[in-house]
């Protein structure tokens, strides 16, 4: 039996799909998969490795990770609420790394699921499509990534005196978040 797919006419309306014509819409829509999960059902788990890119059609997520990884009783810290049509999983999805935090569903939920190997084949065939997926998460990680830098200048403004000496907390996380980058 075959997973329920996703009507190009469905994933039109989103965001993720912006600029993709009626051929991309159904090219994706082949690929691409419906899950479901009932509540409180982990579906992306910090430090583990999975392949997918997840795009929220119902229900509702919540984006926490533990603060340290290694320790499944460490203290878990909320980074978001995902509702439609966000998308998770983009990170582990162009790069084979761990994740970065745990996805809970909250309430029930479903999902549209992207297979990276169905998404490499897409690439491997020159499908224009795939590009363009690449193209719109690459933006939403940008805008997320601004999100941060703001946020972060925020910090940096109020977490000490004018002139004096970043503490070593600070210098660290910033060491850590501007990787490769000379930070004063």
């Amino acid at each position: 039996m075959n997973p329920e797919t996703v009507s190009p006419d469905v994933l039109r309306e989103m965001p993720l799909f912006s600029g993709f014509n009626a051929t991309d819409l159904s090219q994706i829509s082949d690929i691409g998969g419906v899950v479901e999960f009932q509540p409180e059902r982990l579906i992306l788990e910090q430090a583990a490795t999975s392949r997918d890119l997840w795009i929220l059609l119902e229900g509702r997520c919540e984006v926490a990770r533990r603060v340290d990884p290694r320790d499944p009783e460490s203290k878990r810290v909320t980074l978001a609420h995902l509702e439609p049509p966000a998308h998770f999983g983009d990170m582990s999805f162009f790069s084979p790394s761990p994740h970065s935090a745990d996805v809970r569903s909250q309430t029930a939920v479903r999902l549209l699921r992207i297979k990276h190997a169905d998404y490499s084949d897409l690439i491997h065939d020159g499908v224009q499509a795939a590009y363009k997926l690449a193209f719109n998460v690459t933006e939403a990680l940008v805008r997320r990534l601004r999100r941060m830098d703001d946020w972060v200048a925020e910090l940096a403004a109020t977490s000490q005196e004018p002139c004096a000496p970043p503490r070593p907390e600070w210098q660290s996380f910033r060491e850590k978040l501007f990787d490769r980058w000379t930070v004063v």
